[in-house]
C-alpha cells in the first residue's frame, strides 16, 4: 500500500492542487475587452480618456419623426472633451458630415471656453461605426474643427473610441 501511494495517490494529490490553485485569466482579459475609451489626435498632440478617468456618456434614442439617432459625450479630467451626434443612424456605416444624407449630424471638440464644430462640406468630417452589438459602440472619427468667435482651427485626427450604451 505504501509503494500504491508514492507512486500514484501522492502525484495524483499533487497535480490535483495545481489545477485547482491555477487562475483563469480571461476575466481580466475580458474586462480589459469590455473597457471603455476615446482617444484622438488635437493638432498632432494626444488625447486619452478612459471609463474611470474621465465622463462618457453614449445613447441611443428615437426622434420624433421615427429616426434613430445617436449622441456620444466624452469628457477628460482637464476639461477637454469630444461630442457627436448622427441623426438617422443606420448602424455600421460611414458617416460623412458633410453629406446631405446625415444633415443633422455633427462632431465637436471643446477645451475651455473654446468650442471646435466641424465645417460643412468638408470630406475630411468623417465618423466610422465599426461595430454596434447593442452593449458597445466601436469607431473612429476625423475632422476639421472651426471655432466661430476667433475664427481658429482644430484638426482631429486618429480618433477611436469604445464606449457603452447608456441604459
Amino acid at each position: 500500500m505504501k509503494k500504491f501511494t508514492h507512486k500514484f495517490a501522492a502525484p495524483l494529490v499533487l497535480m490535483m492542487c495545481l489545477l485547482v490553485g491555477c487562475n483563469n485569466d480571461d476575466d481580466s482579459l475580458q474586462l480589459i475587452d469590455e473597457e471603455e475609451f476615446l482617444t484622438a489626435k488635437i493638432d498632432g498632440i494626444d488625447l486619452f480618456v478612459q471609463g474611470e478617468e474621465g465622463k462618457i456618456s453614449c445613447e441611443k434614442y428615437v426622434t420624433h419623426t421615427g429616426s434613430i439617432d445617436v449622441l456620444l459625450r466624452v469628457g477628460a479630467a482637464s476639461g477637454e472633451s469630444i461630442e457627436f451626434r448622427l441623426s438617422n443612424y443606420i448602424g455600421n456605416n460611414s458617416y460623412s458630415l458633410g453629406s446631405n444624407n446625415f444633415p443633422g449630424s455633427w462632431i465637436k471638440y471643446r477645451q475651455g471656453e473654446g468650442e471646435w464644430l466641424n465645417i460643412k462640406g468638408n470630406s475630411q468630417n468623417l465618423i466610422e461605426i465599426l461595430e454596434d452589438d447593442g452593449n458597445y459602440l466601436t469607431g473612429r472619427f476625423s475632422f476639421q474643427g472651426h471655432n466661430g468667435i476667433d475664427l481658429s482651427r482644430k484638426f482631429i485626427s486618429d480618433g477611436n473610441f469604445k464606449v457603452k450604451f447608456d441604459l
